[in-house]
C-alpha cells in the first residue's frame, strides 16, 4: 500500500475553509475598521457557521495575529533566498525589508487596517518575544561569522533595534491616510542609517 504525502481531501478543505475566513476578516477589518466588525460579521461574510470560526480563531485577535504571521513567514522565506546570492548582511536584510514594505504598499488600505487592528487587538502586548526580530538577530550573527558586521554588535539588541525601527516606520505610516506616502521608501531610509552602523 502506498502512502501519499500531499494532504488528504479533509485537510485540504481546512485549509481553505481557515483561509476564507482570514480573508474575509481581512477585508471587512479594511471596509469597516476592527472594532466594528464582529465574529458574526467574519462568519456571514466566509459563509461558515459561528461556531466554525471560532474553531479555527478563538479570539477575534487570533485572525489579526494570523495575517501577521503570514508577513512574518513572507519575511522569513525573502531573508532566506537573499542570504544565498553572497550579497553583504546589509544588503539582504535591506532587500527583505524593502519586499515586505512593497505588500503594504501594494494595497495600503488592506495594509493600514490590518495595523491598525493589530494595535487595536493589542498586538505590541500579546508577543512579547518577537520572532522577527530573533530572525534579525540571526541574519547579523551570520554576518559577524561571514565578517561583514562588526563583531562587537550584540546581535539580539541589534535585531530588536531593527524591528523597533521597523514597527516605528510602520506605525507612522499606517496612521497616515496619504496615498502616495511609500512605506517603503521610508523604511528603506530609515534602515539605511542602522545597517550603515553595523556594517564592519
Amino acid at each position: 500500500m502506498r502512502l501519499s504525502s500531499s494532504p488528504g481531501r479533509r485537510e485540504r478543505k481546512k485549509v481553505e475553509t481557515r483561509q476564507r475566513i482570514l480573508a474575509s476578516a481581512v477585508d471587512l477589518f479594511a471596509a469597516q475598521g476592527y472594532d466594528a466588525t464582529t465574529m458574526d460579521d467574519i462568519a456571514e461574510s466566509a459563509d461558515v457557521s459561528r461556531a466554525t470560526v471560532f474553531n479555527f480563531f478563538p479570539r477575534k485577535s487570533d485572525l489579526v495575529l494570523a495575517w501577521f504571521v503570514d508577513r512574518r513567514a513572507e519575511l522569513a522565506g525573502r531573508l532566506a533566498e537573499s542570504e544565498q546570492d553572497g550579497s553583504q548582511t546589509s544588503s539582504h536584510l535591506a532587500f527583505a525589508l524593502g519586499v515586505i514594505a512593497q505588500m503594504f504598499d501594494h494595497d495600503p488600505r488592506t495594509g493600514r487596517a490590518m495595523v491598525r487592528a493589530w494595535l487595536q487587538a493589542g498586538g505590541p502586548l500579546l508577543t512579547p518575544v518577537s520572532e522577527t526580530s530573533s530572525m534579525f538577530a540571526d541574519a547579523i550573527r551570520a554576518g559577524q561569522q561571514r565578517g561583514d558586521v562588526d563583531p562587537r554588535i550584540d546581535a539580539d539588541r541589534a535585531g530588536l533595534v531593527l524591528f523597533d525601527a521597523y514597527l516605528g516606520v510602520l506605525y507612522r505610516w499606517a496612521s497616515r491616510d496619504d496615498e502616495q506616502t511609500s512605506f517603503e521608501a521610508d523604511l528603506v531610509a530609515t534602515l539605511s542609517v542602522l545597517l550603515i552602523g553595523i556594517s564592519a
